[in-house]
């Protein structure tokens, strides 16, 4: 494939033992002359992994939160554009080519919207819960800002679209996710307890306020609304995790008001 410039665009990737997860990704970002990774000291093999890839840049920073990291990494690109990948995203040759077109047309757009093809170690799904966010973007037009456990890109200017997609296939150990969605809960229980009535007023924060519902309805809608109970044992460990993630969320809800009312 041909590579991009440098100076036109770079990668930025934050990790933390990343190493079920990154040489897939990086596989498939030869093309780029310069990428950026943000690591927060990992200790299993993500470091020797990325070590072996000569267009890698590591640079570490203690992790406070996700915008916190990417922003910091925004600092030391110096390129015009910037393509800004989770370490457990996948890119398609479809997407690569776009990425290519992208950067090196003159138009009046400054990101570019993406979907996701979710997989269960490596298994497609037919459908998930994600939706489309800017992962390509102009340096100059976006910066982070966090929003409950996740963060968010804000963008200054007209958004395209991407036809292709990435791939989200995330291998780490279930062990490893129950322990991450344990933190995430407590930071999006956080978050909705501090939304005013317009801002969290959604379906499914009201769902969620009820502290039984949700779980009930993420199963539903997962396996029945998208579909995943035709998806094999892939669409039920999703429909699974999802409803977790819900049961998870509703106990810290509970633990949030009874702390307040003693």
């Amino acid at each position: 494939m041909e590579t991009v410039k440098q100076q036109v665009l770079q990668a930025l990737i934050l990790t933390k033992n990343e190493e079920p997860n990154i040489k897939r990704v990086l596989d498939k970002l030869t093309w780029i002359d310069h990428i950026l990774v943000i690591d927060s000291y990992s200790d299993d093999q993500t470091i020797s992994i990325l070590k072996s890839y000569p267009n890698v840049q590591i640079e570490y920073r203690k992790f406070d939160t996700f915008a916190q990291q990417c922003n910091f990494g925004l600092g030391l690109i110096n390129s015009e554009w910037v393509l800004s990948l989770d370490a457990d995203y996948v890119l398609t040759d479809e997407f690569i080519e776009e990425t290519k077109q992208f950067v090196a047309t003159d138009t009046n757009k400054v990101a570019y919207n993406t979907r996701f093809e979710f997989l269960i170690y490596g298994k497609k799904l037919l459908s998930n819960n994600t939706t489309p966010r800017p992962v390509l973007f102009k340096k100059q037009h976006g910066s982070y800002f966090d929003d409950g456990h996740a963060h968010r890109l804000e963008i200054q200017g007209e958004i395209g679209d991407y036809k292709g997609k990435i791939l989200h296939d995330d291998r780490k150990s279930l062990s490893r996710w129950l322990s991450n969605q344990d933190g995430y809960s407590i930071r999006e229980c956080d978050k909705l307890l501090n939304l005013d009535t317009n801002g969290g007023n959604s379906l499914i924060n009201r769902f969620r306020r009820t502290k039984v519902l949700a779980p009930f309805f993420v199963f539903f809608y997962c396996l029945f609304v998208k579909g995943l109970i035709f998806n094999g044992w892939a669409g039920w460990y999703y429909t699974l995790q999802r409803t977790m993630v819900e049961m998870l969320f509703a106990l810290r809800l509970m633990e949030a008001e009874d702390l307040k009312n003693t």
